[in-house]
């Protein structure tokens, strides 16, 4: 093209856009339109169709690019040169775009977007927002562009959008932002994703401190810094050194925050009936968002559709489902100098919201812990250290929960999401927590050091204790920690019993058990409440077992036990704690135990029968899976039977495995 043609950039941004939507069509209906073509015996090659497809979308792109360079020349000063024939505004848009060049062309965006966001008055400001995110989803994948960008300002200036475009929105009900608005989040999130990772990957260079721009934004904002996490991509889309950094000075943001006004429920007094309201403090996080609550100055109904807009906003529980779905970054926070730090502040009571609404704050911190602690196969040294952190906010947290009053448990109860993943931590590292016995009794839980010992745990028996007590708060994780144990002793026996390293690792077990039996006491479980407890989850857990049983090897030598125990069990873990697997389920069978020792009794038999080492008495064929239901005085007797000849035919061998046991769960239910 050599004639020259007026440009107005905004009907050239139209322009690529109806390209762009002719491609999306072609690309959507473009095998709609060959079966037509070809049901009627039309004469056009099918394969043109295809080549116009590409040929379109390769046209949207570089309409774009025009649109792009367009707007930006827009916004530049323009000075033609001296003793030139044609007006100095004039611009020259070239045709071929590869002409552009798009490092200056991003170093000029980034000027022009900080020039907006300091210009809030104009109304031309936010229509430079709108354009130049456009061109940064244009240009997510040059290198070269984003460089500059990023290095003339545009990452403080994506940090800063959210903030401004609120301030243009206004708040309406819960929501602080407008759908345009999201959508242009989302293309400054891309763009701060896509550029982070090219500079971890080294295929950029970005200033060194350039994630304090995203750790410790301009006035403290954390929350428009969420918000690129929030409306960008997800969590493993986004390196993970980036992800731990910013999830990190996250949770030390929130450590200084209220993070939810009290409530106080309704009451009577002498004056009568006194309504129930959200009490604030001074100057919350939420205040800049208009999003108050305080039963001084807004009314009921507005309270309860603001606090949903609290909940939704809240910039900690948006980092961490974005940290919780990259292992990577989940490791990361949870490790390293600061890794206790972040787990303390993950194990805490505040993932809560006070009052009548409910928003499961916990799912995402508890999706984190999850992630970084229980991949042992892949990444076993990391995911120990992480758990050993855990371990010990976890312990600490009860002591905390102890001290807590009438009023602050009605605010902030026991977090069931939280319980629920330190329950699946204690499950994956059954174990470890079995072979810490006779460790000293204050030793916190730490990673082992040696060779021998990588990604493995040693815990002492008081920190076991109150870690154990912490989750037991949530009797319905009890059964999961009760059957998380009942569990390895089923696995051993399916195993085999033969070797003395099945025999001392039982007693461990059988100690461990005790452990478990003394935090339940501890937080008000009886021996008969903690069996019903157990109970409810022995069904699911046994299905997961029957899988697990299949896969694990015969007897491992002496060095390979532990090891043997921690993989064989996983597979049965990760199904037990399913929610879709949970939700199968109902209360299982009102089983008969005897006690708290011989309560072991059922896991061992269900062992030999999953590994095939003995067959189910007569006239209970149904047991023959493991499912061992004693709902009954007769299925009593024959269970005792049962044992009794099993007992004889193993030499007594039996017997002895269910003295030491016994022995052993006394030492750990009395070792307080």
């Amino acid at each position: 093209m050599n004639d020259f043609s007026g440009v107005d950039p905004y009907r050239l941004r139209d322009l690529a856009n109806a390209l762009q939507g002719l491609a999306d069509t072609l690309d959507r209906e473009g095998k709609t339109i060959r079966d037509l073509f070809t049901k009627w015996e039309g004469t056009l090659g099918q394969g043109v169709l295809t080549q116009q497809a590409a040929q379109v979308r390769d046209d949207a792109r570089s309409m774009a690019l025009r649109a792009d360079f367009a707007y930006n020349v827009l916004l530049q000063p323009r000075i033609g040169p001296v003793n030139s024939p044609l007006p100095p505004n004039w611009v020259n848009i070239p045709w071929d775009v590869s002409r552009i060049d798009t490092a200056q062309e991003g170093a000029q965006e980034a000027r022009s977007l900080l020039a907006a966001l300091n210009n809030p008055d104009s109304p031309q400001s936010r229509t430079t927002l709108r354009m130049l995110s456009q061109s940064l989803a244009d240009h997510a994948n040059d290198p070269a562009f984003l460089q500059a960008f990023m290095n003339a300002g545009g990452l403080e200036a994506s940090a800063r959008a959210a903030r401004f475009l609120h301030t243009q929105d206004g708040t309406h009900g819960e929501a602080v932002l407008s759908q345009e608005s999201e959508q242009i989040l989302a293309r400054f999130g891309q763009a701060v994703q896509a550029a982070t990772s090219l500079a971890e990957q080294g295929k950029i260079k970005l200033s060194p401190t350039y994630l304090e721009a995203l750790t410790k934004p301009k006035g403290g904002d954390m929350w428009s810094v969420a918000m690129l996490f929030k409306y960008g991509p997800k969590g493993d889309k986004w390196d993970a050194k980036v992800l731990s950094s910013v999830g990190g000075a996250m949770l030390d943001w929130r450590s200084k925050q209220q993070m939810r006004p009290d409530y106080s429920p309704p009451s009577m007094n002498i004056g009568g009936y006194v309504p129930g309201g959200y009490v604030e403090g001074d100057n919350p996080w939420y205040e800049s968002l208009g999003l108050n609550v305080s039963y001084l100055s807004v009314g009921s109904g507005d309270a309860a559709v603001r606090i949903r807009g609290i909940a939704a906003n809240d910039p900690s529980l948006i980092l961490m489902q974005r940290v919780g779905e990259n292992a990577d970054a989940s490791r990361q926070l949870l490790t390293g100098p600061d890794g206790a730090r972040h787990a303390k502040a993950l194990v805490n009571d505040k993932w809560h919201t006070p009052g009548p609404q409910s928003f499961n704050d916990a799912q995402w911190p508890a999706a984190v812990i999850i992630a970084a602690t229980t991949d042992r196969k892949g990444h076993p040294e990391q995911s120990a250290e992480a758990a050993a952190n855990v371990i010990n906010a976890g312990a600490a947290e009860y002591g905390a929960e102890k001290g807590k009053n009438e009023y602050q448990k009605t605010q902030y109860p026991v977090p069931a999401g939280i319980t629920r993943a330190l329950a699946q931590v204690f499950a994956t590292y059954v174990p470890d927590f079995a072979e810490s016995h006779g460790m000293p009794k204050d030793q916190a839980a730490a990673a082992a050091t040696g060779k021998d010992n990588a990604g493995r745990l040693i815990v002492g028996h008081q920190t076991a204790l109150n870690f154990l007590s912490m989750i037991m708060q949530n009797k319905d994780d009890a059964g999961n920690v009760v059957n998380a144990v009942n569990a390895q002793v089923s696995l051993t026996a399916a195993r085999g019993m033969d070797s003395p390293e099945a025999g001392t690792y039982m007693e461990n077990l059988a100690e461990l058990q005790g452990e478990v039996t003394a935090a339940g006491h501890q937080v008000g479980l009886d021996a008969e409440k903690l069996k019903d407890e157990a109970n409810k989850k022995t069904v699911l857990w046994v299905d997961s077992l029957g899988a697990a049983v299949t896969a694990i090897p015969g007897i491992p030598v002496q060095g390979e036990w532990v090891q043997t125990a921690i993989a064989g069990a996983l597979p049965a873990i990760k199904d037990s704690f399913s929610v879709d697997n949970a939700q199968k389920y109902q209360e299982a069978a009102d089983i008969k135990f005897y006690d708290d020792r011989s309560a072991m009794r059922l896991p061992l038999m269900r062992g030999l029968l999953l590994g095939g080492k003995i067959k189910p008495p007569e006239g209970h064929p149904e047991w023959a899976n493991g499912q061992i239901s004693l709902k009954t005085p007769g299925d009593l007797t024959d269970f005792n039977s049962w044992w009794q000849q099993v007992a004889r035919q193993q030499g007594g061998q039996l017997d002895r495995f269910d003295d030491g046991m016994r022995t052993a769960f006394d030492r750990g239910n009395s070792a307080r």
